[in-house]
């Protein structure tokens, strides 16, 4: 599977608006920019949770970005892949703690689904019948 590096987090609030922008590097195999030559999509899912105790990386989703296809291509050598995105929402969207004027933790998850392997095993196929006399 890819793997993600360097991820990291800035919010900015302006008024009532935060903006959310997640950079990170997305790495890819060999092997893997070969399957998505065949077909395979890697697609770019980031979640953003409220998060409790502060320092988890468990909670609630707050805000989903848009899913993205990454664009991998064929290649004998690895291949890294630049990411920023951002998104903005109401801050009042990113309140995950109960009390008014509390710290609200956030933290965004990042994910890469491999999308398009195929099925562990093949279909049923049978060959023709025979008799098999008693």
């Amino acid at each position: 599977m890819p793997t993600v590096t360097n991820a990291n987090l800035t919010l900015t609030t302006v008024d009532k608006n935060t903006t959310i922008q997640v950079t990170y590097s997305a790495n890819f195999s060999a092997f893997e920019r070969r399957l998505a030559k065949l077909g395979l999509v890697f697609r770019e899912r980031i979640r953003v949770i409220g998060v409790d105790p502060p320092g988890s990386t468990t909670g609630t989703v707050l805000a989903n970005f848009p899913a993205v296809d990454l664009p991998v291509t064929d290649g004998g050598t690895p291949q890294t892949i630049p990411r920023t995105r951002s998104i903005t929402v109401s801050r009042a969207s990113l309140q995950e703690d109960s009390g008014l004027g509390d710290n609200d933790e956030i933290r965004c998850r990042i994910r890469i689904a491999a999308l398009g392997l195929p099925p562990a095993e093949t279909s049923d196929v049978f060959t023709d019948q025979e008799l098999l006399v008693g």
